[in-house]
């Protein structure tokens, strides 16, 4: 599914990934297990299995990645907004941009949690 992280204007849409889906790989193996195939049908498919299952790892490890590296982009665009406090006083007459300083803040916050869930999404399972 896909969700926006904030409702402001420099949040990207971020995709949602369950932690550990059930996979159909897994799925199909518990299925060919009940099954009580003969031997040699059992090991091919067995592998074939294996294999789906390490491509799907593949696949799960380079979307955590490409994940990670868009909330990186994300961040970075969002402390070039922050460099704004420079120029600020705390006497500024608009208080409301204080508020919006607020909610950058907020979305280096919302990026960094997903970017450290996707991080880990790279690093595959078995590697925490």
């Amino acid at each position: 599914m896909r969700a926006m992280t904030t409702g402001r204007g420099a949040s990207p849409h971020i995709e949602r990934v369950p932690e550990e889906p059930d996979a159909v790989v897994e799925r199909l193996r518990r299925g060919i297990a009940a099954a009580g195939l003969d031997c040699r049908c059992e090991a091919l498919a067995t592998a074939v299995l294996d294999e789906a299952g390490a491509e799907e790892e593949r696949l799960r490890r380079a979307r955590g990645l490409e994940d990670a590296r868009k909330m990186r982009d994300a961040i970075v665009i969002v402390l070039t907004l922050l460099g704004e406090l420079d120029s600020l006083d705390p006497d500024e007459p608009d208080r409301t941009v204080f508020h919006e300083i607020a909610s950058l803040f907020q979305d280096v916050e919302d990026f960094a949690a997903h970017g450290v869930v996707s991080a880990r999404r790279a690093a595959g399972r078995g590697n925490a």
